[in-house]
């Protein structure tokens, strides 16, 4: 992706939503709400990160995109933060959640680990957000969900996918340890994974809906049955794997172009 844009979103979430925004449906409410909480803290861990690196590019190509990325999730955090408010206005506290994350990002892993590990694990990030990315805009995802909360999650779908390289590159830029990318991919992978769903388990108990039936019949299709995610994930993490892998292999300018944003 040549053409990273860094777009100048406002959006407006001072009106009030419906506790269940997404189809009325209490999962996929919690999964991107939780998705929400841990948006701005794993951004602004992906742009120390590529900081960190990005004077030490030589290729001017790559420089540039590295800043156009850095634009973006910096105004992904900021956007995601704003709906914080109209959780914290239906009583969901998330205070602790999002000290634990802060913990294990900033002061376990950018303190005590070293750059090209956290890079790595940046790019493992990155792929499975991009697969997250393919995913809600290929189904249309959001087609019914609450419109901002559409624009808002379709804007950082579209983005993703257009910066889907940078990080890969910045990396491969510094070292091509073939190691280090699984080790990167794996540590990244858990994490992701472990706090969307420890966010989406918060959430549902102070809903008293954690052993809700459909909750859990619907969190079952999603990750198993219907859309079969958690395969999704597997499958995506596996073709990352292959020593001559590059995020570019896969197309996703139709997708980019699906979207009006």
């Amino acid at each position: 992706m040549d053409n990273i844009k860094v777009r100048q979103l406002n959006l407006d979430f001072s009106q009030s939503f419906e506790r269940y925004w997404f189809k009325q449906s209490i999962f996929k409410t919690h999964l991107f709400n939780s998705f929400t909480l841990g948006v701005p803290d794993i951004e602004k861990y992906l742009i120390r990160n590529a900081k960190k690196r990005i004077k030490f590019i030589g290729n001017p190509q790559l420089k540039q995109q590295a800043q156009a990325f850095i634009l973006q999730e910096g105004q992904h955090s900021v956007q995601h933060i704003k709906f914080w408010h109209n959780l914290k206005s239906l009583g969901y506290k998330f205070d602790t959640y999002l000290n634990w994350l802060q913990m294990i990002f900033f002061n376990i892993l950018e303190r005590r680990m070293s750059t090209n590990l956290n890079l790595a694990i940046s790019v493992g990030i990155e792929h499975l957000t991009t697969l997250m990315a393919e995913f809600v805009l290929e189904v249309d995802l959001f087609a019914e969900a609450e419109p901002q909360l559409k624009q808002l999650f379709e804007w950082h779908a579209v983005e993703e996918l257009e910066h889907k390289t940078v990080l890969f590159d910045v990396l491969q830029d510094k070292t091509s340890n073939y190691l280090l990318r699984l080790v990167g991919m794996f540590i990244a992978h858990i994490l992701i994974l472990f706090f969307l769903n420890l966010g989406l388990a918060i959430l549902l108990y102070q809903d008293k809906k954690l052993l809700d039936r459909k909750v859990w019949q619907e969190l079952i299709e999603f990750w198993i049955t219907k859309d079969k995610f958690l395969y999704k994930v597997l499958f995506n993490a596996i073709d990352a794997l292959k020593k001559d892998f590059h995020p570019s292999q896969k197309e996703h300018l139709w997708l980019i172009q699906k979207v009006a944003v």
